[in-house]
């Protein structure tokens, strides 16, 4: 996978909220296996995020979403509870922003959940509705969840997006480098908030506090009265969630500031006001950190102490990009071999291209689908300004190949 690609697929915390904390006693919850300082767990980074694997009640494993934005672990795959024979305690509502996104979900209790060198016990587990938040077809492997405060609460952990590895401490006397930045952040509501500042491209400044979540997949999500900050914007597609697809505006910032560190250049996402609505009510929400801006680090995350630590890493100084391509694609299938065209952004080089939403990829620059991965597909799309790709789509039982070169549309302010 082309490590400098930055990709903007998905989005979770800000379309989903779920019941208050859990409130597992003493004697529940994730705890060591064994008497040791630390455990290391390899994960996989796909579109800047962490997923990690899982094993519930003892099967397994299962690639789950790390995600800080959420509270309670949440199972997106009603099947895979059908085989682990769970057992429902109530059903509980989740509503997402914008419009209409309520769902009833399941929630199972009793349930155990481990990955290497660590147990948690008596863990509840949210099941919701099947094709509600598909992230197979996001990732292009089984992804069945997500998993935040639940775990985190307990230990300080380490994430190295680089190394594809996480290192989770029984206690917070890990090492912090003279060249790591300490950040407090404020919990609330199990969600960890950071104290940060954004100049805009005219030199106005923001100073708000905003969500540290390492399950968005942009660099950075303001609410869109704050779209002043940024002297041009794009439209384009966020994210997709429980109320569908989050359409919005895309902009520069000159830099975001949190604590001693610095990011110059960052794209930021506006998401459309109507998607901060619930019921007709306006939900008051600032905006995000998400996993374009913190895969750039060596993160620790400590919530038992109350701090962020941030230390650059081999990531920090690629160029923030919006989608070169403009497409969207997903991949669909028992093998996750057939890849379609899930969003054309207008105006894009995807666009005036003549690629359509629905068109299926048979051919990445004259290689069959049967031989790429998604990952292959996104890669391509996301290389670099100028870069020619081919491509064959299958159309109304019709075949036709695109050329396709790729394009920034929205120029570097530095």
């Amino acid at each position: 996978m082309n490590s400098k690609a930055i990709r903007s697929i998905l989005l979770l915390s800000l379309l989903m909220a779920f019941i208050p904390l859990s409130s597992q006693g003493a004697e529940n919850g994730f705890r060591f296996n064994r008497n040791r300082s630390s455990v290391t767990i390899p994960i996989k980074v796909r579109n800047n995020l962490a997923v990690l694997p899982l094993f519930i009640n003892d099967q397994g494993p299962f690639y789950f979403i790390l995600d800080s934005g959420v509270n309670t672990t949440i199972l997106t795959e009603p099947i895979l509870a059908h085989l682990l024979h769970l057992e429902f305690d109530r059903n509980m509502l989740i509503y997402g922003l914008g419009g209409e996104g309520i769902v009833e979900a399941s929630l199972a209790t009793d349930v155990k959940i481990s990955m290497r060198g660590i147990t948690g016990r008596n863990m509840n587990l949210l099941v919701i509705p099947e094709d509600i938040l598909a992230f197979s077809e996001v990732f292009g492997f089984p992804v069945y969840g997500i998993m935040g405060y639940d775990f985190l609460k307990h230990f300080p952990v380490s994430i190295s997006y680089a190394n594809e590895s996480i290192k989770v401490y029984r206690e917070p006397d890990y090492r912090i480098s003279r060249r790591g930045n300490v950040i407090p952040i404020e919990l609330i509501n199990g969600k960890p908030y950071v104290e940060s500042t954004i100049v805009g491209a005219d030199g106005d400044t923001l100073n708000t506090y905003l969500l540290f979540d390492l399950g968005a997949s942009h660099p950075i999500y303001l609410n869109k009265e704050h779209i002043g900050l940024s002297d041009q914007t794009i439209s384009g597609f966020l994210g997709k969630g429980i109320s569908g697809n989050l359409l919005g505006k895309k902009g520069r910032v000159d830099k975001v500031i949190i604590g001693e560190t610095e990011i110059a250049d960052p794209v930021v996402s506006y998401p459309e006001t109507r998607f901060l609505e619930f019921h007709g009510q306006t939900i008051e929400w600032e905006g995000l950190i998400g996993g374009g801006i913190i895969r750039r680090y060596n993160v620790i995350l400590d919530y038992p102490s109350g701090k962020l630590v941030l230390k650059r890493s081999s990531f920090f100084r690629g160029p923030f990009s919006t989608n070169l391509s403009g497409i969207e694609v997903i991949a669909r299938g028992r093998d996750m071999r057939d890849f379609v065209v899930h969003y054309v952004r207008p105006g894009s080089a995807g666009y005036e291209a003549g690629i359509l939403a629905g068109d299926l990829i048979v051919e990445l620059n004259r290689k069959s689908h049967r031989q790429i991965t998604l990952d292959d597909i996104l890669d391509a799309l996301s290389a670099r300004e100028g870069r020619h790709v081919s491509l064959a789509v299958r159309r109304d039982d019709k075949i036709s190949r695109k050329h396709i070169r790729l394009r920034e549309d929205l120029p570097i302010l530095n």
